[in-house]
């Protein structure tokens, strides 16, 4: 390709730098998105965050990912802890890189997921140890896998100069989303479900430009005369401008000389407009699994408890974003040692599930009673300070093992 024609497609953003570009290799070309769909309506990557209930749910999403805690444990003889002496621990659990907050970097994370089926986060380690000081997101278009010929993936990343730079897996950090057998990437929305992004933005774009020109409806201009094609044109601005003044002065037009303005669309009445968006809301809650009534779409809201709609959020929509980023970064930030000694990331989902003060209340109690938790560990997710003698674990009186009753109760022998 023309060194000067291959310049213009990197500044235009349609290419990567640093890379060879044809037809037959699609090596360098990121995700433009899918082209026209049914609707006339191109759609991309950031297509979906240009619709309102699309970027409600990514935004729900990952916001709410972000404000999970993400630690790091290390099993023990007395269960786990918090592997708070690990260097990891404060990356995940604090900042990852210079420029990001824990917060903004799984928000990062899980926008890219939603978005484009793929994150990655390159790692950069320290001299000779390895140690990890620095875990940066990067955009999928950045990284291609490839599978060399003795089965083995490789990465390679193009760095902010254009240079390209090959990684193995535990240096990338990959995170696929949802994706089909033997593909190294997930599936992207827009992609897979272009058309039907693809309508809810021409939707939009039919309203914005109906309402834009006053509600006015596309329509025919008939005369007694055919003023020629140059008339004809002159004609159609002519009562276009005249429509726009006469609907800023609020008077209605006239036309004089037996010309006439016929409207020809659908009335949005009659084209379910509104029953349309309507649906269109549902059908990117389906795409990005979302409850309805968290899109602000509460026509058939049903949930009436806050923690119960909170789980059902949990369990079906952020468990498999969750899943999916612990699995990686176990697998990549960890060794196998560690693995197998214990080691592990996960996220503390407790907040999302803390339901009202009298629920709270209530289990506490009743995990207290039953020795399960100490007052200090109730403390602790309070966020109350501990107390001294907090850490005992106390029981009912009237309770005991049954065969410490029998023995204790055991009637003697010797009496008749």
């Amino acid at each position: 390709m023309n060194i000067i024609r291959r310049s213009i497609l990197h500044a235009a953003g349609w290419a990567l730098k640093g890379t060879e570009l044809s037809l037959t290799d699609p090596k360098g070309w990121p995700s433009l998105g899918i082209g026209r769909t049914w609707a006339n309506v191109n759609v991309t990557d950031t297509t979906q965050l240009q619709i309102t209930t699309a970027w409600s749910a990514i935004r729900l999403i990952a916001e709410t990912v972000g404000t999970l805690p993400l630690h790091l444990y290390r099993t023990t003889s007395k269960g786990r802890e918090r592997a708070k002496d690990d260097p990891r621990y404060a990356l995940v659990r604090w900042q990852p890189c210079e420029y990001l907050t824990a917060p903004e970097w799984k928000e990062a994370m899980v926008v890219s997921l939603a978005t484009m089926g793929q994150a990655y986060n390159p790692v950069t380690r320290f001299g000779t140890t390895g140690r990890i000081v620095d875990i940066q997101p990067v955009h999928k278009s950045r990284v291609r896998p490839e599978v060399k010929q003795d089965g083995t993936i490789i990465y390679w990343l193009t760095t902010r100069n254009g240079q390209r730079t090959q990684l193995t897996r535990r240096d990338v950090v990959p995170i696929r989303g949802f994706g089909g057998v033997g593909q190294l990437e997930g599936f992207a929305p827009h992609q897979i479900h272009g058309n039907s992004l693809g309508l809810s933005v021409a939707l939009e774009k039919y309203a914005a430009e109906f309402f834009g020109s006053g509600g006015q409806p596309l329509g025919i201009i008939t005369g007694d005369y055919d003023p020629g094609e140059d008339g004809r044109n002159q004609m159609r601005n002519s009562v276009a401008k005249y429509i726009k003044e006469s609907r800023e002065k609020g008077m209605p037009p006239y036309f004089p000389d037996g010309t006439k303005y016929t409207p020809i669309s659908t009335p949005n009445n009659e084209s379910q407009f509104i029953e349309a968006r309507k649906l269109q809301i549902a059908e990117v809650a389906r795409i990005y699994r979302v409850p309805l009534h968290m899109l602000m779409e509460t026509d058939k809201a049903s949930y009436n408890n806050t923690e119960q709609a909170n789980k059902h959020f949990l369990d079906y929509t952020l468990l498999a974003y969750l899943t999916r980023i612990e699995a990686s970064l176990n697998s990549c930030l960890l060794d196998p040692g560690e693995r197998s000694s214990g080691m592990y990331f996960e996220f503390d989902t407790n907040n999302l599930l803390r339901g009202d003060s009298s629920a709270r209340a209530d289990q506490y109690l009743k995990l207290r009673q039953a020795a399960a938790i100490t007052g200090n560990e109730i403390r602790e997710r309070e966020n109350l300070p501990l107390v001294e003698g907090g850490d005992e674990l106390y029981a009912p009186l009237n309770m005991a093992p049954v065969d410490l009753l029998r023995e204790h109760f055991k009637p003697d022998k010797g009496a008749q």
